[in-house]
């Protein structure tokens, strides 16, 4: 039997030849194909600039850099990955990371809990578009928001703030392999990110040496990632409308069956596809299961408060109780992501929802 993979890259010719003729020319660091790249990216997400970067990690951080003002503190959902408030702390200044709860349906941070910090804190918020949802972004104070938008290239609500950080992980529906991006309207931001990027190094206008106004770091992305970026642009639309239809074949399938899931949106994509288990179902034992079954799964994602480096970091709750995040920790403890990629068929994700079913009903998956 057949193993189905939790993700796979979707990799054509196409992207093999580009890749080939970029090595053919010799350009290896940041040239035309970047800055190709970066108009058409630019283009497809609908704002005036990007710039690519060596990773999503670097775009985070390069974001927070950027700030005309560093942040002292900042809000992130605790329901995200960990890189998403680890480029905090590496900044000169690491700013207090507050961590709030999600909301239930979105996994994403709910709209008056933005609000409020940024009423009370007058401090970033760092919105995650968990898995493509867009989270709900104040019409205010926009320039206070970076966007962890990894998961969501191309969903125009997700990338309104004054930043939007992209991700090109293999696991994400464009892939340079490794790699990242930025995105803003705001050309005094770029232009900071640009040098911030290049070691910190600018021109000066008739001057044989560069300057080095700050101190910058080297997150460029190679040329053959960017080649291959572009064609994997073009493929994108395609890739979005596969990831939606696999997605409602599984909603369909797994309707009945005692399982919690994120709210569809008319302008998200399906970066993952995940559900929530039970409270009283193991979901080690449930993954084990379908292992055994050749169907390979992995947690949704992290509650932060639930790690070491952030299991005190102040908690912020626009109301409620202060020091509770009940949706975090369920998510956290029973979120599973289910296999989802381009190649997977629909007898696959059939297969999938028929173990998954029957895992559920097995006695070694109820906690004592």
């Amino acid at each position: 039997m057949s193993r189905i993979q939790l993700s796979k890259p979707s990799i054509t010719d196409e992207e093999v030849h580009a890749v080939e003729q970029t090595l053919r020319s010799r350009w290896l660091v940041y040239g035309p194909e970047n800055r190709a790249f970066e108009e058409e990216l630019a283009s497809f997400c609908g704002k005036r600039f990007a710039a690519t970067l060596s990773s999503g990690t670097a775009a985070l951080h390069l974001a927070l850099l950027s700030l005309p003002q560093r942040p002292t503190r900042i809000l992130v959902p605790s329901f995200t990955f960990p890189a998403t408030a680890n480029v905090a702390q590496f900044l000169p200044s690491p700013p207090e990371v507050y961590v709030a709860d999600v909301d239930e349906r979105t996994f994403c941070l709910p709209e008056q809990t933005v609000s409020a910090w940024l009423a009370q804190h007058e401090s970033p918020a760092l919105l995650v578009h968990q898995f493509g949802h867009p989270s709900p972004i104040p019409s205010a104070q926009h320039a206070l928001i970076v966007s962890d938008a990894a998961c969501a290239i191309g969903v125009r609500p997700a990338l309104a703030g004054s930043l939007a950080c992209l991700s090109f992980h293999p696991r994400k529906l464009l892939t340079t392999g490794e790699g990242g991006a930025i995105l803003t309207d705001d050309a005094t931001l770029i232009d900071a990110i640009r040098q911030l990027r290049a070691h910190g190094l600018r021109a000066v206008p008739g001057e044989e040496v560069m300057e080095l106004p700050d101190a910058g770091l080297n997150y460029r992305l190679p040329e053959v990632g960017a080649a291959m970026g572009r064609v994997q642009l073009r493929r994108l639309p395609a890739l979005i409308r596969r990831h939606r239809e696999l997605a409602e074949q599984y909603l369909h399938r797994l309707k009945d069956l005692p399982l919690g899931f994120q709210a569809d949106h008319p302008e998200r994509i399906w970066q993952t596809f995940s559900v929530v288990l039970p409270q009283g179902i193991c979901r080690k034992a449930v993954r084990e299961l379908l292992s055994s079954e050749g169907i390979e799964t992995q947690i949704a994602s992290y509650g932060l408060h639930r790690l070491t480096a952030y299991r005190n970091a102040p908690r912020f709750l626009s109301q409620g109780p202060q020091h509770e995040l009940p949706v975090c920790d369920r998510l956290h403890s029973q979120g599973m992501a289910l296999p989802l990629h381009s190649e997977l068929s629909d007898r696959d994700v059939d297969r999938v929802c028929d173990a998954l079913q029957r895992a559920l009903i097995q006695p070694a998956v109820r906690q004592s």
